[in-house]
């Protein structure tokens, strides 16, 4: 299985990545793309086209990507934790620098903590500024220049290049974190199991079932060849979709059909779900009742017991609709026709409802199903990203930004087991 792996960073982390690489004996396709400055990352699209997964230097160039360029591609970033500080350490000590004495960047203040603590340092005054969003460098260098005026700090360790090298044209002694050879090689292997992942995915296989609703009584009369020719026509409308998406068409009966084709096909053909072209097509050149249903599975008897299950589940719905149940058992729908099509008020009341919220829309529609599904308004941060299928660090930024709106408020903070920050609970007012 041939992974494209995009590998972004500044041309000393590349060089670095290059040489962990060369410990890889899969079958690895790499696209490189350098930079100076995070604006050199404006045209990352391109190269976002042509590979799986990217892999970023450092969580500056990954969270300046995501605030400034749209792309679809996953990507993950080399960390920065305790065990790059190590080194770093070791060279200002060398240097008769007081190492008591510092302002950090990036690093956690967890890490800063159990470091200084395991090397046995004193932690008199250590500062950091780290951060899960884009920050731009100059804010940081402002940081950093602000504690070494003051005369709090003996020094300055950032683990940006661009802040590295303006602390060092203004006279301020500099320190530049560079990721471990550990670090990278568990990032890439992160990476390239993403990428599998994500391959794995797009073959895995996808049966769609088309079934003909409330005409089985009247099928057969011979007084109803009318209703037969529609029947045709509507079985050359699913071969010349079968034919599009290089998939395969069975015809069942007379009233139900079989489509089996790849996931990553079908992805392609439904806009992330969000709109059928098949039920689009089907209902513009027939007037049929249509129920469809889309099961995702290893294997051929999974993808159509989860086929059968969401026509079902389109059934329920007045069909003329389309639910798609994944392998898993999660339910995605009740996908209609595609964006293409004419807007619905429901359409045109999401879209002004995704202007306010300053939302995306695909968002804002997925969000609202995730509810559905879950049929409350109370959620945690930890249930939409099951729901949604997305890290539930960007759920807690979605709830965030909802709540920011007025359209979410929290209601309590729920006590978790073990360690980590306890879970919010938002009441939804959409």
């Amino acid at each position: 299985m041939n992974i494209r792996l995009g590998i972004v960073g500044p041309e000393d982390s590349l060089i670095l990545l290059r040489k962990v690489l060369r410990e890889f004996d899969r079958e690895i396709t790499v696209v490189e793309k350098a930079y100076e400055n995070f604006e050199d990352l404006g045209d990352i699209a391109t190269m976002a086209q042509d590979v799986d997964i990217i892999l970023y230097s450092g969580q500056a160039p990954y969270f300046w990507v995501k605030s400034n360029v749209n792309i679809e591609t996953p990507g993950v970033y080399i960390p920065r934790n305790g065990t790059s500080l190590y080194k770093v350490l070791f060279d200002i000590y060398r240097d008769g620098k007081d190492v008591s004495a510092l302002s950090f960047d990036t690093i956690s203040r967890r890490d800063i903590e159990e470091t200084y603590m395991e090397l046995n340092l004193p932690l008199t005054q250590v500062f950091t500024m780290d951060y899960d969003k884009y920050l731009p460098y100059g804010k940081l260098v402002d940081y950093h220049k602000s504690l070494w005026n003051e005369g709090k700090t003996h020094a300055a360790v950032t683990c940006l290049n661009k802040t590295y090298e303006e602390l060092k044209k203004s006279g301020i002694p500099a320190y530049r974190i560079l990721p471990t050879i550990s670090s990278v090689r568990h990032s890439l292997e992160k990476a390239i199991m993403y990428g599998e992942s994500i391959k794995l995915k797009e073959t895995q296989m996808a049966l769609i079932l088309v079934r003909v609703e409330d005409v089985e009584d009247t099928l057969y009369e011979s007084s109803n060849y009318q209703l037969q020719i529609k029947l045709l026509e509507l079985y050359q409308i699913i071969l010349g979709y079968g034919d599009q998406t290089n998939a395969t068409v069975t015809k069942i009966n007379d009233t139900e059909f079989m489509i089996i084709t790849t996931r990553g096909c079908l992805e392609e053909s439904t806009d992330i779900f969000l709109g059928s072209p098949l039920l689009r097509a089907l209902k513009s050149n027939t007037n049929l009742k249509v129920t469809v249903g889309i099961g995702f599975g290893r294997t051929a008897k999974m993808a159509e017991t989860n086929a059968r299950q969401a026509v079902k589940l389109s059934k329920e719905n007045g069909s003329d609709c389309c639910f798609l149940v994944t392998e898993e058992g999660k339910v995605i729908g009740p996908m209609r026709e595609d964006r293409g099509a004419i807007k619905s008020v429901a359409d045109l009341d999401l879209e002004e409802l995704a202007k306010k919220l300053n939302m995306n829309v695909i968002n804002l529609s997925k969000f609202k199903s995730s509810l559905r599904r879950l049929g409350k308004n109370k959620v945690t941060a930890k249930e939409l990203s099951e729901y949604m299928n997305i890290s539930q660090r960007s759920a807690r930024r979605i709830l965030a930004q909802l709540e920011e709106k007025g359209a979410a408020k929290i209601l309590e903070n729920k006590s978790v087991l073990g360690k980590g920050r306890p879970s919010r609970v938002y009441q939804v007012l959409i």
